[in-house]
């Protein structure tokens, strides 16, 4: 009764105050986002509804036994940013201590790998079958009681579902959300210009939506650049294509760096060929403009 009560008078603050949860910027009209305070033990689902975030379910949610962001194998902490579900495992492919199920998450992602060289993996959202588990008692996961994962699993879908990790719930006023929001798509036709415009053998506007620190699994901004040439060069008179579907934006605040984080399903042509990729970017503000820091494909 405690958690419960616990987690209503959270909500019931946000919505005395007026502010909104600010870490889910966008998202699908029929998916959810799943968002963890770290420092107030709390588990939230949010979707957005008319524009705004609003919360549909909450829980108990149980991190590291340290406190402070991950840096590196065996620390016990939890990390902060926005992960996946790659998989799902049943209790019978777990041991005891997993409950009745788990999530294992797409960590180190491509900003943990590249940019901030963090290292270790298994971080995953799990089970337990203490009814009252410790808070700040986990190795690195996030915890919930058998009955709270079950809940939270309706609204779980592999490579789909946001699982954004923070050390607290970053809470905005409409007006700064709505802007936020006009920024993200501002960006993303910034990009996708800088895309058609690629296929036109025009490549030097990379570098006004690309940090000049930007590193990925295929090298530095120089090596983007000779892949986006060799992928979209041949069109072979074609009409350029780049579309992007599904799109979904969240806000990553820690301590010492904000990072912008954009899921979405990217429909180019290459060649005679429409292609799909689920793709990731993970921005920073560069002189107050928003660049792509590293990027990866789910």
């Amino acid at each position: 009764m405690r958690y419960l009560l616990a987690v209503l008078f959270l909500i019931s603050m946000a919505s005395a105050q007026g502010l909104l949860y600010g870490n889910v910027i966008y998202l699908p009209p029929t998916e959810r986002a799943v968002v963890v305070s770290k420092s107030k033990q709390n588990l939230i689902v949010v979707q957005i509804k008319n524009g705004i975030p609003e919360v549909v379910d909450s829980s108990v949610a149980i991190t590291g036994v340290k406190f402070g962001d991950k840096k590196e194998l065996g620390d016990m902490k939890t990390p902060e940013g926005v992960y996946f579900p790659k998989s799902y495992k049943p209790k019978n492919q777990l041991p005891p201590a997993y409950g009745i199920g788990a999530y294992p998450l797409n960590y180190p992602n491509a900003l943990d790998k590249y940019i901030i060289h963090r290292n270790g993996d298994g971080i995953w959202i799990h089970a337990t079958d203490k009814e009252n588990p410790l808070f700040f008692s986990s190795k690195g996961c996030v915890i919930l009681t058998n009955r709270d994962f079950a809940k939270i699993s309706d609204y779980i879908k592999i490579n789909k579902t946001p699982v954004i990790i923070q050390e607290n719930f970053v809470m905005l006023d409409e007006n700064k959300y709505k802007q936020l929001r006009q920024s993200i798509d501002d960006f993303l036709n910034r990009w996708q210009r800088v895309l058609l415009d690629i296929y036109k053998g025009k490549t030097n506007g990379i570098f006004s939506v690309y940090s000049p620190y930007f590193n990925f699994a295929g090298g530095d901004i120089f090596d983007l650049k000779k892949q986006f040439k060799k992928e979209f060069y041949s069109i072979n008179n074609n009409e350029p294509f780049v579309h992007i579907l599904n799109k979904k934006a969240f806000l990553d605040k820690r301590r010492n760096q904000t990072y912008y984080v954009i899921a979405f399903k990217l429909a180019y042509l290459s060649g005679d060929e429409i292609k799909a990729v689920n793709k990731v970017l993970y921005l920073i503000r560069d002189k107050g403009q928003l660049k792509i820091i590293t990027e990866e494909n789910l």
